[in-house]
């Protein structure tokens, strides 16, 4: 009886159902076909539901339904299996494949058993007309469903081979070690990815002799390259078993590389030598790390050492002291070689003091204990003993100590000793008194502060402020301890505050200062530049906060003041400026008539002054603009190819009167979301200020393209650059690297400021690169369509 369900497991372990053609199969069908002389030939698979046709003759369908399938029916039975009238066969007469198309009459079938006898499908062939077959064509039929069977399996083997040889590949580019290989010829066959990566090199056809010194493989020492002998791969081939020979790979370009080989021949069945193989480990960072080991151990040493004035005790688990330091030499009065080895802890404490101290623990504990159970109670929990004693000296006196004692503890966190650090406690009273003198005059200071000083909690609760903070807000010192910096912040300000105050949190940044306004108590706005700093405890962790509070009320009136006398001045210049403008261009056209001799030169130097002065009102009044927030963005997708066009187009007359070529490099498609009036503004400080800066016959070249998160725009010269000492100075405002009677270009010092800002405005950043005597590189990155 077939079990039906491993059966299955098997037919889907041989992966045959739904597999692409292959033409070994249909050659058998063919010749099944041909053989028994009739024009249907199949070799089958029966599932569940299905008789799924791998190899078909003759026939159009891929399957037919299990319930008709007579390979099914039949599937039970061993041997060949021939049907000379399907019509005349009760098993049949009513089948559909024989009352209907293909009116199967003569039937062959045998059924195709697997390794193990399990049955998976049939090799068959049939006809519409009926007769018997002969012995040649039985005979042939089973040969060819032997040959079925062997494909089948050679199928299945090759399929187990390709998954070994995968898991092999897979498992040699997964190693954290490189892995090489060669013949038994010593031609290399195998270097997987890390050992190329190590030794910066493929496999090539290149003589042991010179593996050495292509592949850089030195002796442990670095220094010293292997001869071609003592390469691991070459002794593994002379039948060597190499075991962990550590070397070092110095190739061009990496740091040397410290790793340990080891490397074995390997061999056919017959004992043949196939060839060599060696793997190599990395162990750079653990020979980095014992040296770092062994040079902290003598760091800790001479600390141990150099702590005269503080006493520093090992003991093991009995007690017994193992180190004892010139510090409790010194404190105590017993020598290195009195008390390492011979003296126990316990042996240091009075003993009046010892029982009433174990007393004290057996109370709490509810349990019977020795001296060094008790002392060492809490250090086997986990915890620290820290406590006053008064220490039996060398010379009979005693010494009062604070002893701090802790479990020194395995890797397993098994206890494996104790340590013990004291100090004169007359050495702690002094700098107890010293912390207090030193929290004296900081609260002095604190309070006596001309600006206002809060301490404030992580969540954001005042825990301590002075006296001026109170008077700049107009509150008494409990109403500002009641509430916290957020409800007292304006909520325009509060976003970009909080947003620093999660920086410095994370370790981001150490400290932030920023001008914000506060609500006084009265309703009133005070502005105030606020510098907040953050101190953590010993472990790192943030504690509170420190904020000095300083009132810029007043100076925030001035500026704007000063800015509105900006815009007035401004403002009032622009009319008269134009007026004159075009008074000294009509003078200087000749549209007045000709001028008297000598003043040609003068009127033009005037007209370029005018124009000069127009460009700083221009510059003056966009600045202002842009400081109030008053100028509106249309931010629209466009196409920024487009618009760089433009912007060249627009910019080539006045790089004309320079001798540059601006050239346009791209052809990328790429969608910004931009105000094209601000942009083309962007572009023409940019374009403007290369074209001036470059030599006669240079170029200015424009590129663009799109990145991951953003569209990249560059305008690159080749001009003598920015001064490195100048650079941090180029966005601000009236910034110029010359100045004075120095300078050989004009310009008003606002165009970059002003750039800046409209490329921040339009959600973009803008940076660059210079080198003197090279050029610059400006950088704008605008947001992509969709991304704001």
């Amino acid at each position: 009886m077939i079990d039906e369900a491993q059966r299955l497991r098997v037919l889907d372990k041989y992966a045959l159902i739904d597999s692409e053609q292959e033409p070994e199969f249909d050659a058998i069908t063919r010749l099944a076909a041909r053989l028994c002389n009739v024009p249907h030939a199949l070799i089958t698979f029966i599932d569940s539901e299905r008789q799924w046709f791998k190899s078909r003759y003759g026939v159009e369908t891929i399957e037919a339904p299990r319930e008709i399938s007579m390979c099914a029916q039949l599937l039970g039975e061993d041997g060949l299996i021939e049907i000379p009238d399907a019509s005349g066969d009760p098993r049949f007469a009513e089948n559909p494949m024989v009352t209907d198309a293909p009116h199967v009459r003569f039937y062959c079938t045998i059924i195709l058993k697997v390794e193990g006898g399990h049955r998976l499908g049939s090799l068959c062939v049939f006809d519409s007309n009926a007769g018997p077959m002969s012995d040649y064509q039985r005979a042939g039929m089973e040969d060819l469903a032997e040959l079925a069977v062997a494909l089948i399996e050679r199928r299945v083997a090759r399929r187990a081979a390709e998954t070994r040889e995968a898991m092999l590949g897979s498992l040699l580019e997964a190693l954290p070690g490189g892995v090489v290989a060669c013949d038994a010829e010593g031609e290399l066959t195998l270097f997987n990815s890390r050992a190329r990566k190590w030794h910066q090199s493929d496999p090539m056809q290149i003589p042991q002799e010179q593996w050495a010194e292509h592949f850089d493989l030195y002796e442990a020492d670095g220094e010293t390259l292997f001869r071609s002998e003592g390469v691991p791969l070459v002794r593994a081939l002379a039948g060597e078993h190499v075991r962990d020979l550590e070397m070092c790979i110095k190739a061009s370009g990496l740091a040397p590389r410290d790793v340990l080989c080891s490397g074995q021949p390997f061999f056919d069945s017959q004992g043949n030598l196939l060839g060599a193989v060696a793997a190599m480990f990395d162990i750079t960072a653990r020979k980095a790390h014992a040296r770092e080991i062994a040079q902290v151990r003598l760091y800790l040493q001479a600390v141990v050492d150099a702590s005269t004035e503080v006493a520093i005790m090992a003991l093991d688990n009995e007690g017994l002291i193992t180190l004892f330091n010139p510090g409790a030499e010194r404190l105590l009065g017993y020598s290195w070689a009195d008390a390492v080895g011979h003296m126990n802890l316990i042996d240091l404490h009075a003993p009046d003091e010892l029982a009433a101290f174990v007393a004290e623990v057996e109370l709490e504990t509810g349990r019977a204990l020795t001296p060094l159970e008790a002392i060492t109670a809490r250090p086997l929990r986990g915890q620290i003993e820290s406590r006053d004693w008064h220490f039996l000296c060398a010379d009979a006196s005693r010494r009062v100590l604070r002893l701090v004692l802790s479990a020194i503890r395995d890797h397993t966190n098994g206890v494996i000793g104790f340590l013990g650090i004291a100090i004169d406690r007359s050495q702690l009273l002094a700098m107890e008194q010293a912390l207090h003198s030193s929290e004296a005059r900081f609260r002095a200071a604190f309070d006596s502060a001309p600006q206002g000083m809060a301490l404030v909690s992580l969540t954001g609760k005042f825990i301590e402020v002075n006296q001026s903070l109170c008077e700049m807000w107009g509150c008494t010192r409990e109403q500002v301890l009641a509430t916290d910096f957020q409800t007292l912040t304006h909520p325009d300000d509060l976003h970009n505050d909080l947003h620093h105050v999660h920086r410095l949190i994370k370790g981001e940044i150490s400290s932030y200062q920023l001008a914000k306004r506060y609500f006084a108590s009265n309703g009133d706005v005070v502005w105030a530049r606020l510098s907040v700093s953050l101190t953590r405890d010993s472990r790192g962790r943030p504690m509170n906060f420190v904020a000095q509070i300083e009132d810029i009320t007043a100076e925030r009136q001035l500026d704007r003041m000063k800015s509105e006398f900006v815009a007035v001045v401004s403002h009032e210049l622009r009319t008269p400026i134009t007026s004159i403008k075009g008074a000294l261009g009509l003078i200087n056209s000749g549209a007045l008539g000709a001028m008297p001799a000598g003043f040609q030169e003068m009127m033009s130097v005037a007209e370029r002054n005018a124009d000069r002065l127009g460009l700083l009102v221009n510059d003056l009044l966009d600045w202002e603009k842009l400081a109030a927030d008053k100028v509106a963005f249309d931010l629209q997708p466009h196409d920024l190819r487009g618009l760089l066009e433009e912007a060249v187009i627009s910019n080539s007359g006045y790089a004309g009167s320079f001798d540059v070529r601006v050239v346009l490099d791209g052809d990328e498609s790429v969608c910004v979301t931009v105000d094209a009036l601000r942009f083309g503004q962007v572009m023409a400080n940019l374009l403007s200020n290369a074209i001036k800066f470059s030599p006669a016959g240079e170029q200015v070249t424009v590129t663009y393209g799109q990145g991951a998160e953003c569209a990249v725009v560059t305008v690159a010269d080749n001009g003598s650059g920015i001064p490195a000492a100048f650079q941090s100075n180029v966005f601000q405002l009236f910034a110029q690297a010359e100045s004075g009677n120095t300078r050989r270009q004009g310009g008003t010092g606002l165009g970059l400021a002003i750039t800046k800002q409209l490329v921040e405005y339009m959600h973009g950043q803008i940076d660059f690169e210079s080198v003197e005597g090279v050029g610059t590189t400006f950088r704008v990155n605008l947001p992509l369509q969709n991304k704001i």
